[in-house]
């Protein structure tokens, strides 16, 4: 028999781990969609290994323990989402949850304290495949980390991490990373208005300015330092701007300003 991966939470990331799986002709296995507003889930009809459920006691009709149970709901909701999970699950069910500063210490505390427990955190270019998702696994869950990984590798790179601690930092770096980055090319295209550039204009110029960089940093072998040296002269445009940019109240200390303060909130979700 396939194995069963049961989805609890199928909303932007969910959504975006359901298309890679789906895509993967290399996992054999049948998923169970938990997701009370799955109108955007029409979509699975075409997959006769897909089973879409409005409620945990829905699924729980089915009568079948789940191999791993994917829990990509939102902090604030963790408690409600699992409080009857018992009914989708076995002694060998395992859990990998995607939520911000939910530990496994948490997890343990309401699932038992012999569940094999992972966490991960991926972020939104999954949608594209394009994610970055660091994956932390519990000793209990050690013969899961494949099957995990086999997962989240559907939607991008995937970097093993073996202490927790870090997970929270992991969120506010690559979790919440791409906020950053789409605010930088915001405030690229509002200063390419200012600077006299019809909007339009500066739009695209912006944008595919930011995405291309990254596009370049992902295929050269050099640092982004190197990369950001390599564009400077001495005594030009860039050298100009950069020495705004990187003034001691410049880009730096913002962005660690920002890092801390989303590993903060990370914390505080998980208290």
């Amino acid at each position: 028999m396939k194995p069963l991966i049961t989805l609890i939470g199928c909303g932007k990331m969910g959504s975006a781990m359901l298309h890679g799986w789906l895509a993967d002709a290399n996992l054999d296995a049948e998923f169970a969609i938990i997701e009370p507003m799955m109108d955007h889930l029409a979509w699975t009809s075409d997959h006769d290994n897909v089973r879409l459920h409005a409620s945990i006691a829905d699924a729980a009709a089915m009568e079948r323990a789940a191999r791993m149970i994917v829990l990509a709901v939102k902090p604030q909701m963790m408690d409600e989402a699992i409080v009857a999970i018992g009914l989708l699950r076995d002694a060998d069910t395992a859990f990998l949850s995607i939520a911000a500063g939910i530990s496994s210490g948490w997890l343990k505390a309401r699932l038992g304290t012999g569940a094999p427990i992972l966490r991960a955190m991926p972020n939104t270019p999954a949608a594209i495949g394009k994610g970055m998702t660091a994956l932390y696994a519990d000793h209990a869950a050690a013969d899961l980390v494949p099957l995990a990984t086999q997962l989240l590798g559907t939607i991008g790179a995937v970097v093993a991490i073996d202490d927790e601690s870090l997970m929270d930092a992991v969120t506010a770096v690559s979790g919440s990373g791409p906020a950053y980055v789409f605010l930088l090319a915001e405030a690229m295209t509002a200063a390419g208005i200012a600077a006299g550039l019809p909007a339009a204009l500066a739009t695209q110029l912006a944008e595919a300015t930011v995405s291309g960089a990254g596009a370049l940093i992902e295929a050269a072998d050099e640092s982004p330092a190197v990369l950001r040296e390599n564009v400077t002269s001495k005594g030009g445009t860039t050298a100009a701007a950069l020495a705004v940019l990187m003034d001691e109240n410049g880009l730096t200390p913002l962005i660690e300003q920002a890092v801390k303060a989303a590993k903060a909130r990370a914390v505080a979700l998980g208290a």
